[in-house]
């Protein structure tokens, strides 16, 4: 008798366990069944980009952007460096300029160490600021001149250019193998130019310039496509460019010169 409630007891045991596992096993199903029916964003991207690994890397690099939500741009511009990557840049360079210039330091962007300026300068009296370049022994030079040049030329744009290589001569005589970068002029508004004509000469000045460095052999550095279609651009005067002007313009600068 006991025998048989022992084995009666023990078989009980199996059954329940046996229940227990069927319960499991079913929970388990259910669970991954509704795992598979609602697979989160997270997870989808995870399997799209072990898929990815496995293609073409064009494919793999156009379908990322996608994913990430990056439109292709293709034959874009470099980034915009931030003011941390600006001075590392310009460590062992040198700008030479007018008040244009002059809002690099007050923005913070580079320190005087790098940037020579003078409100008002011309070109033509830059003296003091190519004999302080040369001393700071630059790998390269920045000139960005031109906007009081056009006035104090009176249109001239023959004499600016004869001040213009002037002064790179000079440059040149104590720092023979520094490299050479002429800014171009970025024009002034409507505005601007009915309340001083003289800036209606820019596109010559321009020119002139793009030709002295055709023929010297320095390079030109067009920065008209940083202003255009860009409302609001401009300070009040319609001269001056705002404070977002210029972390671009010097990293298309660096970028230019290779720094």
């Amino acid at each position: 008798m006991k025998k048989i409630k022992a084995y009666i007891s023990e078989t009980r045991l199996w059954v329940f366990l046996a229940v227990v596992l069927m319960i499991i096993i079913a929970v388990v199903v259910i669970f991954k069944k509704a795992e598979n029916a609602e697979e989160t964003p997270y997870e989808k991207n995870r399997k799209t980009v072990a898929v990815l690994e496995k293609a073409d890397i064009s494919e793999t690099e156009n379908a990322l952007k996608d994913l990430e939500g990056q439109d292709e741009q293709s034959g874009s511009r470099k980034e915009v460096r931030d003011t941390v990557e600006l001075k590392r840049a310009f460590q062992n360079a040198v700008i030479l300029g007018d008040s244009f210039s002059e809002s690099i330091v007050e923005y913070g962007f580079l320190d005087t160490d790098v940037v020579l300026y003078k409100r008002g300068l011309s070109v033509g009296q830059a003296d003091d600021l190519v004999d302080t370049a040369v001393l700071l022994r630059p790998t390269a030079v920045f000139f960005v001149f031109g906007t009081n040049d056009m006035e104090i030329c009176e249109g001239d744009s023959q004499k600016f250019i004869e001040a213009y290589r002037r002064q790179i001569a000079r440059l040149k005589a104590g720092l023979p193998d520094a490299a050479v970068y002429i800014n171009s002029i970025l024009p002034a508004t409507k505005e601007a130019v009915k309340e001083t004509p003289s800036y209606a000469y820019c596109g010559q000045f321009n020119e002139a310039l793009q030709a002295m460095c055709q023929e010297d052999g320095y390079t030109y550095v067009d920065c008209s496509f940083l202003i255009e279609g860009k409302d609001g651009i401009y300070e009040p005067d319609g001269i001056h460019v705002i404070k977002s002007y210029y972390p671009a313009w010097l990293s298309y600068l660096a970028d230019t010169a290779g720094l």
